[in-house]
């Protein structure tokens, strides 16, 4: 079985005070994963001025550099492990066929938004039959912890809530 931690858009453009609390533990993650020999990856959202967020829901940021780029804090982590999205889902074309060749059976998810971005990347894993873990206290909103919640309540409902842990929890079952 292979694994891998997907560190899912610690980007400038959504690290508000509220998110930036998780960035200790992501990188405590990330070490340990790496340490263990494990894959690490990372996911950046990239918005385009044709897209439904602009066109449906009025919302035109992280289309400048300067909002996608990840987060100084993880920039020594990056070394071209980085998935370009254009929409929520990390499944896009080209981490789909990492996914495959790389016999990948279970997901780590991390970072933001819980409620949007890794809600839809768990539940497309789900979907295709690799098993996702979402590591609760790595993950939140920038919409807050209300918004954070509700994307744990519902991927406890779609994905299980099993698939819910706590970094010391992933850290322990590593070791």
């Amino acid at each position: 079985m292979s694994e891998i931690l997907l560190v899912v858009d610690m980007q400038n453009g959504f690290m508000s005070e509220k998110c930036r609390h998780i960035i200790p533990t992501v990188i405590k993650l990330i070490e340990q994963f790496l340490a263990a020999g494990k894959l690490v990856k990372f996911t950046r959202f990239i918005n385009t001025a044709d897209s439904n967020y602009v066109k449906l829901i009025h919302w035109s940021r992280l289309m400048q550099e300067s909002e996608t780029s990840i987060i100084d804090e993880l920039q020594p982590y990056i070394n071209n492990n980085i998935f370009d999205k254009p929409y929520y889902s990390a499944f896009t074309q080209n981490f789909s066929n990492f996914i495959f060749l790389n016999k990948i059976s279970k997901i780590y998810l991390c970072g933001v938004e819980t409620d949007s971005c890794i809600l839809k990347t768990a539940i497309d894993s789900f979907e295709r039959g690799i098993e996702p873990v979402i590591i609760e206290d790595a993950s939140s909103s920038h919409g807050g912890q209300q918004a954070h919640d509700a994307g744990i309540f519902l991927l406890k409902r779609n994905i299980g809530k099993n698939q819910i842990k706590m970094s010391d929890e992933v850290l322990e079952e590593m070791s």
